[in-house]
């Protein structure tokens, strides 16, 4: 599976952000976005979601025109966007029906990314009551609970303490490793590096 971006330009009113960007990567190796605030990452990110439109420009998928309703992504956004009144599992079974899981799959897949990123023991409480660090663990989790073919990753480890970054950098290195293709933002150098084949 190979995801490329050609030629993408975004204007907001008079102000151009992105000037003609073109990238691609393929299954089973990660891509890093670096770049100052401001420099474009979030809105490239939200053209290939078609949250917004380029102005110009094309995205393709393995050769042909891509279209995200036609796929599953995962988009862990930088700002925060689960409900904090609701119980964890509750807000990640109604995500993943939302993407097309049967109510089965939404809750055994919701059980498994709980497990595996070690905050299965807040299952049933409100998500405003895990320290922000475990909050972002469960937004994570909710990211994957549809298990995307295409994961994109912006500025994953804002919040996570050393162990809790550890835990992170394990579940996306196992992401790379089952061939999906994955999009990672993030100001921090350090962790581009260590994942990332291209930048």
């Amino acid at each position: 599976m190979k995801l490329e971006v050609k030629n993408l330009t975004k204007s907001f009113g008079e102000k151009e952000v992105l000037h003609g960007i073109s990238f691609d990567v393929e299954g089973g190796k990660a891509l890093g976005l670096l770049g100052r605030n401001g420099a474009g990452k979030t809105t490239t990110i939200r053209i290939i979601m078609d949250v917004f439109h380029a102005n110009s420009g094309e995205i393709f998928l393995d050769g042909k025109r891509f279209n995200p309703n036609e796929h599953l992504i995962g988009y862990l956004p930088e700002e925060r966007g689960l409900y904090p009144k609701k119980k964890v599992s509750e807000q990640l079974v109604y995500l993943g029906r939302l993407r097309g899981l049967s109510k089965a799959e939404a809750k055994k897949n919701t059980d498994k990314w709980l497990k595996r990123l070690q905050v299965s023991q807040y299952t049933d409480v409100k998500l405003e009551t895990l320290s922000k660090g475990n909050q972002q663990k469960v937004q994570l989790a909710s990211t994957l609970v549809c298990e995307p073919e295409i994961v994109i990753l912006d500025e994953p480890f804002s919040g996570l303490d050393p162990v809790n970054s550890k835990i992170l950098q394990d579940v996306v290195t196992e992401l790379i490793e089952e061939g999906r293709i994955v999009i990672f933002s993030s100001h921090q150098m350090s962790y581009v590096e260590e994942f990332c084949e291209d930048i």
